[in-house]
């Protein structure tokens, strides 16, 4: 194929992932979900372990008396924007006032999608430390988290919350 082939070829391309999606892309009715309140979390998990699925990429999870929130996401949309971009399926789950306690926030990376902005500022003030990847914490110092409450983590190396070890592996994911 030519330069000038090739060059039309992507420009098809970008414009179709653009402007067309798969009928399928979209759920024609709401997911089914288990909403949660915070009496579900009032005892802890009798095998010491539990692990609540919030959406997409956030999960609660309890560990050996510890409360870790991993990626927390409850805006409307995986978006820089509050008016664009991929909007939520469904509600969150856990209304956010409802969250227990937090011991740890991990963000795995700093997609829209694992890092949202308006989460992030209703954090600002519930005092709890953020263990995230190299290059987050400006994020968070950005969006208003004191730089002591943020630890940035490089590959392989580890924070322990407690008894609770936490390491960075590598990983690729264009962040």
């Amino acid at each position: 194929m030519s330069c000038q082939g090739l060059n039309q070829a992507f420009i098809a391309a970008m414009k179709a992932w653009f402007t067309e999606s798969s009928p399928y892309s979209i759920p024609v009715a709401t997911p089914p979900f288990l909403q949660r309140s915070a009496t579900d979390f009032s005892e802890p998990p009798a095998s010491g372990l539990r692990i609540t699925w919030l959406s997409h990429s956030t999960l609660l999870i309890e560990i050996d008396g510890l409360r870790v929130l991993i990626d927390p996401v409850w805006g409307e949309r995986a978006s820089p924007f509050n008016w664009l971009g991929p909007e939520r399926f469904f509600p969150p789950p856990l209304p956010f006032e409802q969250l227990p306690g937090l011991d740890v926030v991990v963000i795995s990376h700093d997609h829209y999608d694992h890092l949202d902005f308006p989460t992030i500022r209703r954090l600002v003030d519930d005092g709890v430390p953020f263990v995230v990847p190299l290059g987050v914490g400006a994020h968070l110092e950005y969006w208003g988290i004191p730089a002591e409450r943020i630890t940035e983590l490089d590959w392989w190396q580890e924070h322990s919350i407690g008894d609770l070890r936490l390491v960075a592996t590598p990983a690729r994911h264009f962040s």
